[in-house]
């Protein structure tokens, strides 16, 4: 009785000093998750100026530097250039006649030859020039907001990138003490808790590899279509595509199928054609291709799986979520796996 009373307490205390210290880390959750990821995907380098420098400390300290370097620069680079388009694009679609515009697609010949006659809807009546007007500005004020929220937010961002390079730089000095120990403590089978953690770093280098390399080809073909289809502002369309490229199969059309459609309407036939044919066989076909063998066929786990997992966690954990997601899912998978081995023979009976 005495014991089962010590070990009740001690699960409780446990549980309660558990709870306080997940709210102290909380907030660096992500941070420590990103430094997770990121210690594996650069651990090859550790392990190269550790061979050279015998000291762990040192290699850490310069394979950080080097990742900083890495990663800073590109960013540093492209923020620079998105407020210069930004601000750019802010004074265009307040320059821009909204009205004339409307005017000119109504009048469209293609959509007249098909029997399609805009002009009988009459768009001045049924929207209102002064809200064509207020949505122009609304979109501008919102791309000003977006400027504005960036600059703001940059003190956050230096906070949990210093953060993750502190953390990053103790997995690569400490990390195999650091499993060693959580192993050690957990009352899982040795071949079990090898069997996650393998699943969880695959799954979460497979995805972070994979989603950034899509983003970053399919918002640099967009923006060289954009460039040569007389679209201004090619870096934040770019940008926007590979935010919402993170969203498997048609985040991408999301930018191209409009714009294509758009120019059409306005009369630039050959660029809008041009932009649909890019989006339809280059950039999609990216997708189809690139995401099958980068994610799918290196986390094992099923197409529809890695869309609603990466949908799924972008809706609850924001743009990190394409990471969460499938990582979840995956762990539960192998959590499945692990169960259907234990309970093997248990399970034949009721097949």
């Amino acid at each position: 009785m005495k014991k089962n009373f010590n070990l009740i307490f001690l699960f409780l205390i446990l549980g309660l000093v558990g709870y306080a210290s997940y709210l102290l880390f909380k907030p660096f959750l992500v941070a420590i998750f990103l430094a997770i990821i990121i210690s594996q995907l650069f651990y090859h380098w550790f392990e190269f100026f550790n061979r050279k420098l015998k000291q762990p400390a040192s290699a850490s300290l310069i394979t950080c530097l080097l990742i900083f370097l890495t990663l800073t620069i590109p960013i540093l680079l492209g923020i620079t250039l998105v407020a210069n388009e930004a601000n750019n694009l802010y004074g265009e679609i307040q320059a821009t006649d909204w009205n004339q515009k409307l005017e000119t697609i109504s009048q469209n010949q293609w959509l007249q030859k098909y029997g399609i006659d805009l002009e009988s809807i009459e768009f001045q009546d049924l929207i209102g020039s002064d809200k064509i007007s207020q949505g122009a500005k609304g979109i501008s004020n919102f791309l000003l907001t977006v400027i504005k929220q960036t600059y703001q937010s940059t003190s956050h961002f230096v906070f949990m990138s210093f953060v993750m390079f502190f953390t990053l730089y103790y997995l690569f000095k400490d990390g195999k003490f650091i499993t060693k120990k959580l192993m050690n403590i957990s009352p899982l089978k040795n071949n079990q808790e090898k069997l996650i953690f393998n699943k969880f770093i695959e799954i979460s280098r497979a995805t972070l590899k994979g989603t950034l390399v899509i983003a970053l080809i399919q918002g640099a073909i967009l923006s060289a279509t954009f460039a040569i289809a007389g679209i201004s502002s090619v870096v934040i369309w770019g940008l926007i595509t590979a935010i919402l490229s993170l969203i498997p199969f048609l985040g991408s059309a999301l930018v191209w199928l409009p714009a294509g459609v758009y120019l059409i309407l306005s009369g630039s036939i050959w660029q809008g054609i041009f932009t649909l044919l890019m989006g339809f066989l280059v950039i999609s076909t990216i997708d189809n291709i690139l995401r099958p063998k980068l994610v799918e066929g290196q986390t094992s786990l099923h197409p529809l799986l890695v869309l609603l997992s990466t949908l799924g966690g972008i809706v609850i954990f924001g743009v990190t979520g394409f990471i969460f997601g499938p990582v979840i899912i995956a762990l539960l998978v192998s959590l499945l796996d692990i169960y259907q081995l234990e309970f093997k023979n248990e399970l034949k009976k009721f097949n």
